[in-house]
């Protein structure tokens, strides 16, 4: 799997379900300063488990892992391909 698809899935959702309407997101974009917080995070991870099977383990739900699209894409893709 391809951190890109990641991204735009991850985006898609993000803009759909967490983020008010209007509010576009880049890759890069802080989610904290779009107002996302910690139940948002398990809606995500939850997201990832539904859609791609990714489990994340739970020592890696850090905020450099969890800070954007971008890092929550890469850190789903190196967890997958480094297991």
């Amino acid at each position: 799997m391809e951190i890109i698809t990641l991204e735009t899935a991850l985006s898609k959702f993000i803009i759909e379900n967490l983020v008010a309407e209007g509010i576009n997101i880049m890759a890069d974009t802080d989610l904290g300063a779009l107002g996302l917080d910690s139940f948002s995070l398990i809606e995500i991870v939850l997201f990832l488990e539904r859609k791609f099977d990714i489990e994340l383990p739970d020592e890696l739900l850090v905020s450099e892992n969890v800070g954007s699209v971008r890092a929550i894409a890469k850190c789903s893709h190196d967890f997958v391909h480094n297991k």
